[in-house]
Order: structure tokens, then C-alpha cells, then sequence
């Protein structure tokens, strides 16, 4: 979440609803748990269950730490989270 001034920016709410979506897809498809996840991408278990709950914005070292530990490539990530991102806003 981004909050500039007293302004809240919607867009980064969707990317990170769109990104824990993803994220949570992608462990389940390849059967990983938290813990198993958060060991291959050198991240702490927390961390792997707030993105998914939506609850913290993934910078983009993290992204490519995911993708290195979920075996795929950022940009698979990334192209999934733009193509959620518009069923989202309806």
C-alpha cells in the first residue's frame, strides 16, 4: 500500500491483491509449502504469508526472489499479475 499525502492510490491495492493471487497460485501449483517457499527464495515464512494475504507489497528484489524460489521467471510472475490486475477492478 502506498499513501501519499492523504491520498490513498487504489492501483497499488490492486497490484498486490493481483500479486498475493498470483503468489498463491503458483505455491499451490507447484505444491510448496510456506516454509518450503520462503527457504528456496531466502525469505522468512512470515513474509511469503503476508503477500499472499495481501497484506505487504512485494518489492522488486523480493519478486525476483520469489521466482527464483518458485523456479519461473520474474516476468511470468509479473505477466500474470497484469492479467488479473483488470478482473480485480470490477
Amino acid at each position: 500500500m502506498l499513501f501519499r499525502g492523504q491520498y490513498f492510490y487504489t492501483d497499488d491495492l490492486d497490484t498486490t491483491e493481483a500479486f498475493a493471487h498470483v503468489l498463491l497460485r503458483f505455491r499451490q501449483e507447484k505444491g510448496l509449502t510456506h516454509e518450503v517457499l520462503a527457504e528456496r527464495a531466502g525469505l522468512h515464512p512470515t513474509t511469503i504469508s503476508l503477500l499472499e494475504r495481501g497484506k505487504r507489497q512485494p518489492s522488486l528484489g523480493t519478486i525476483f526472489l520469489i521466482a527464483t524460489g518458485l523456479a519461473v521467471e520474474p516476468e511470468r510472475l509479473v505477466r500474470e499479475v497484469r492479467k488479473l490486475r483488470p478482473k480485480l477492478r470490477t
